[in-house]
């Protein structure tokens, strides 16, 4: 009986371990509860130290250790400078991160592996705090540094990951045909600081590195260089403020930080001219397109058509043309074209080249994707664009445009009239002219003032314009008036120090859409009338070449693109806030604007 009891009471307890064993280590269910790991990484040893002198040129290494498993999130993060053709390889072993060297270093140099966002956590990826290491394959460590700023040249905008580069080399072409002598990327805020430098003069680039092969691509990159060589003076410590590590979230400490130097990045137009691409999309239509800008030409013969059947455009940039033929007969299905112009030679420079162009117009496969193939048979008449914005016809009054030329126009057939809020109409007298920039758009502007209360009519009869197919137009009109709403608001902008020609825009809040523009040249006033509350900017271009834009830069010639200034309030407000039924007036001094 003794022997039953003991064996039922050790049946019961290894039930109940079970039981309990069971609850308390079930592996099929995941723990509840519990704080989230929001902790970085933290850095244990590093082996050799930071700093460290008589590095090895070849096969070194380097491991950090940290005190919780770390993985390479970002490996393209992981930066070597001066770089060498091969980048750094980072692995995991264990807690640690054993970064290897793959070719070799040259002697007598400072190098730094700088990490950025490179590392983080394996469990929660909370981002291991940057760190620059640094070492010398000499007896000594360079220490001189410098910081900047990476920005839009149009926007002003900071550009995030660019690649600031230094060179010993001095020539024009260095940052096209061999490595940097120091490298770095720009951080989110379009900062940079450049570490570890020597006593001497740099040739100071900046490109966006598409391909990631530390050389500067012009078909693939934006760019930025400093005007003149940069001798680095200051000499870097830990008390340094610029030199820290930021979280790139942090805007008050992030926003603080003092550039040295401030650089433009701008994408440049193509230099090597040749002709690209030409076409003929219709009978009596086609285009000639050249690889660069400003292109060059010596003649332009189509052959057995009169010079004055033919009709010429170039585009702002001057690097295509568009022609249409006016001939009352069939065209051959062949078109043959004589091109003489500058073309970029094998050395280099421009030289007289003529090529002889046959074109046959365009089947529907060839033509651009959505553009379908018309029988201008099939057409009798054509229509007009008209475009007449109630809030901007007194600036910039009524556009009339066609797709075609055309060849004529009964202007005395075109009627604005007025009427009164009695309903009582009258003529408006108005001025008629050709757009300067397009020769395909024609402007309408009242003569004197618009009068709030009054509507308005633009009124174009059928056949008004004959156009290149010698089709009259449809009959077309357009109504406006003058915004009379008690909401909308005034901004007026009182210029002065006006020395050169500009262009003054004002934009939305975030600069990407133009609102109204003016082109100016001297001291005065810009109203910018009937704007909705709301934010906005205004953008001011120097336009000292008079071409009506902003005109990049060009590397090799060391330009820098035509100067942006967005006009601020205060420092650093660039946005203006305009209530509604506001009437604002602001001064503006553009030569201090561009000191």
């Amino acid at each position: 009986m003794k022997r039953v009891i003991i064996t039922a009471v050790a049946l019961a307890l290894f039930a109940a371990c079970c039981f309990f064993s069971h609850s308390c280590a079930n592996t099929t269910t995941p723990p509840g509860g519990g704080p989230k790991d929001t902790l970085p990484p933290v850095l244990l040893k590093v082996t050799p130290e930071t700093g460290t002198t008589q590095f090895p040129l070849e096969g070194g290494k380097v491991t950090l250790q940290y005190d919780e498993y770390t993985v390479v999130k970002t490996a393209t993060d992981i930066l070597l400078s001066p770089p060498t053709k091969r980048r750094p390889v980072a692995k995991v072993k264990g807690k640690n991160i054993v970064v290897t060297l793959q070719d070799t270093l040259l002697p007598d140099r400072t190098y730094n592996i700088d990490f950025g966002q490179a590392l983080a956590d394996n469990n929660e990826g909370n981002l291991a705090p940057r760190l620059v290491y640094t070492f010398s394959t000499g007896d000594t460590i360079d220490s001189l540094y410098f910081t900047g700023s990476v920005l839009d040249s149009k926007t002003l905008a900071p550009v995030k990951g660019a690649l600031v580069t230094a060179y010993l080399d001095l020539s024009d072409s260095a940052c096209f045909n061999v490595l940097p002598d120091a490298i770095v990327k720009t951080d989110d805020w379009g900062f940079f600081a450049m570490r570890n430098l020597r006593d001497t003069a740099y040739q100071i680039f900046v490109f966006t590195d598409t391909d990631g092969n530390f050389r500067y691509n012009p078909d693939e990159d934006q760019v930025g260089f400093l005007d003149s060589l940069y001798t680095p003076t200051a000499m870097a410590n830990d008390s340094i403020y610029e030199l820290r590590s930021f979280d790139m979230k942090d805007t008050i400490r992030c926003s603080v930080r003092e550039p040295m130097v401030t650089i433009l990045m701008f994408k440049e137009l193509q230099t090597v001219q040749y002709l690209q691409n030409s076409g003929r999309k219709t009978e009596k239509q086609g285009f000639l397109k050249f690889s660069a800008g400003n292109v060059q030409i010596n003649s332009l013969e189509f052959v057995g058509i009169p010079d004055t059947s033919v009709i010429l455009q170039y585009n702002p940039t001057r690097d295509s043309i568009d022609f249409w033929i006016n001939t009352s007969y069939k065209l051959d299905d062949s078109l043959l074209i004589r091109l003489n112009y500058m073309k970029t030679d094998s050395t280099g420079v421009l030289a007289p080249t003529e090529e002889n162009l046959s074109l046959a117009v365009m089947t529907q496969e060839q033509l651009p994707p959505g553009k379908e193939k018309k029988d201008p048979a099939a057409d009798t008449v054509f229509r007009l664009g008209v475009s007449a914005k109630d809030e901007t016809v007194e600036q910039l009054g009524v556009r009339i445009e066609s797709t075609l030329p055309i060849l004529r126009i009964e202007r005395d057939s075109i009627r604005l009239t007025e009427t009164n809020p009695k309903g009582q109409q009258s003529a408006k007298p108005f001025t008629f002219t050709q757009d300067s920039t397009e020769i395909r758009r024609y402007i309408l502007r009242p003569e004197g003032a618009l009068t709030k209360g009054y509507d308005y009519e633009l009124t174009i009869p059928k056949g008004t314009f004959i156009n290149l197919e010698w089709l009259p137009n449809a009959a077309t009109s357009a109504k406006f008036k003058i915004p009379q709403s008690e909401e909308l608001s005034t901004l007026q902008l009182n210029l002065t120090g006006v020395e050169s020609r500009y262009i003054v825009e004002l934009t939305d809040e975030k600069g990407t859409s133009v609102l109204r523009t003016y082109h100016t040249e001297e001291n005065g006033t810009l109203d910018f009338p009937y704007l909705k509350a709301g934010k906005y900017m205004i953008r001011i271009t120097s336009d000292k070449n008079r071409n009506g834009y902003a005109d990049t830069g060009n590397l090799l010639e060391r330009r820098q693109p035509e100067a942006v200034r967005f006009f601020e309030s205060k420092p650093g407000e660039r946005v203006l806030e305009i209530p509604e039924s506001a009437e604002i007036e602001q001064s503006i001094d553009i030569k201090a604007m561009f000191r």
